[in-house]
C-alpha cells in the first residue's frame, strides 16, 4: 500500500516487485493477491494502461480526473491564447501510462458544461472565452493607449488571436465604436484620410498624431493672448467656462470623502459607484475621473491581484486604467 500512495503514477505488479525495499522480492502471485485483497477494502483501484494492461494505484480513476480537471481549468485560466489539446493534457499532468481516452472525454465534459470553448483550426485548441467573447477584449487590448488607423488596429488585434472570422471582428469593432467604447475619427495625415480609433479613455491619443500642426496652433494661440491653462483645458475636451471633467473630479473626491466618514476603510469601488451623488456618471466618466485622480495623488487605488479571472460582470464594476490593471478598492488622500 505504501508503494501506491507514494508514487506520483500507477504501477504495474512487476514495478512493484522491483520497487519492493526488502529482499527477496514477493512471489508476482503474491503480489497480485494483496493487490486483489487491497482493492476488495477500497485501497487501491485497477486502472487501465495505454497497452489494456491492468495498473494499480492507490487513487482512483475519479480521482485522477478531479485533479485532471482542476489543472486543466487552471491552465486556461492563466493562459493569454486558446491551448491545443495536447496542451491541456501535459497541463493536466496525466500519467502517460494510462490510457487516454477518459482525459479525452474529461475534455469533451468540459466543453459540454461549457468550462471551455472550442476554437477551430487544423487542432482542436480550447479557451476559458469563446472567440465570440474574446474578440472585443482582443481588439482593446490592441489599441492600449495609442491611435491607430484602422487597419493597423485590426491588423495588430488578429496577430494578438487566431480563429476569429473576419466578419465577427468587424462586428466587434464597429459594436465598440457604438458603445462609446472606442473613438473613430477621420483624419487628413499628409493630405491621405485615414480612419483613426483610440480608445475612449485615451483620446488625447488623437493629439499624438496632430502634433506637428498642434504645436504651430499652440503658438498662435499663445500670440493671440491665451494661457496655458486656457490652451490645456481647450485641448483636454473642455469648453471655455466649463468643467465637465473636473466637476466628475471633485464630484466623486467629496462622494468618497463623505462616504469615509459614514463606513469602515477603505471602500469598494462598486459601492462608490452605486451612490445616487454618482449615479449620473458612465462608467468611462467614472473611471476616468478616478484614475485622474489617483495620477494627481488625491486618491489610492488598490489594485486587483486577478482580475482575469473574475467573470466579466464583476471586472466592469472595478475600475479600470484602459490597460491590464483593475482597481478595486479606493481611498481619499488628506
Amino acid at each position: 500500500m505504501r508503494l501506491l500512495a507514494e508514487s506520483p503514477a500507477p504501477l504495474s505488479p512487476a514495478q512493484i516487485r522491483r520497487l519492493w525495499p526488502a529482499r527477496p522480492a514477493p512471489k508476482p502471485a503474491a503480489v497480485e493477491a494483496a493487490l486483489e485483497e487491497l482493492a476488495a477494502r477500497g485501497e487501491a483501484a485497477r486502472l487501465q494502461a495505454k497497452s489494456g494492461k491492468t495498473l494499480w494505484s492507490a487513487r482512483r480513476l475519479e480521482d485522477w480526473l478531479r485533479q485532471a480537471r482542476e489543472r486543466m481549468l487552471e491552465a486556461v485560466r492563466q493562459a493569454p491564447a486558446p491551448l491545443k489539446e495536447k496542451e491541456l493534457l501535459t497541463a493536466a499532468a496525466w500519467p502517460k501510462e494510462l490510457d487516454g481516452r477518459p482525459a479525452l472525454e474529461l475534455i469533451r465534459q468540459l466543453q459540454t458544461d461549457g468550462a471551455l470553448k472550442a476554437w477551430s483550426g487544423k487542432t482542436p485548441a480550447y479557451w476559458r472565452l469563446s472567440p465570440e467573447e474574446t474578440a472585443p477584449e482582443a481588439l482593446l487590448e490592441s489599441l492600449g493607449n495609442r491611435a491607430m488607423s484602422r487597419a493597423d488596429w485590426m491588423r495588430q488585434a488578429k496577430a494578438r488571436l487566431k480563429g476569429v472570422s473576419r466578419d465577427r471582428w468587424e462586428r466587434a469593432a464597429a459594436d465598440l465604436v457604438a458603445q462609446g467604447r472606442v473613438f473613430q475619427y477621420t483624419l487628413r495625415i499628409d493630405g491621405k484620410k485615414v480612419e483613426a480609433c483610440a480608445r475612449a479613455e485615451h483620446r488625447r491619443a488623437f493629439l499624438e498624431l496632430y502634433r506637428p500642426m498642434l504645436e504651430r496652433l499652440k503658438d498662435e494661440w499663445r500670440r493671440l493672448g491665451a494661457s496655458e491653462e486656457q490652451i490645456e483645458s481647450f485641448l483636454a475636451g473642455k469648453a471655455a467656462g466649463s468643467a465637465a471633467t473636473l466637476t466628475a473630479e471633485e464630484l466623486l473626491l467629496d462622494e468618497l470623502k463623505r462616504m469615509e466618514q459614514e463606513t469602515p476603510l477603505p471602500i469598494p469601488v462598486i459601492s462608490l459607484r452605486a451612490r445616487p451623488a454618482l449615479r449620473g456618471l458612465t462608467k468611462q466618466e467614472f473611471d476616468r475621473a478616478a484614475m485622474e485622480l489617483f495620477r494627481r495623488g488625491r486618491i489610492y487605488m488598490a489594485p486587483h491581484d486577478h482580475p482575469w479571472r473574475l467573470p466579466e460582470a464583476e471586472r466592469e464594476a472595478l475600475v479600470h486604467d484602459g490597460e491590464r490593471n483593475f482597481y478595486v478598492s479606493v481611498t481619499a488622500r488628506s
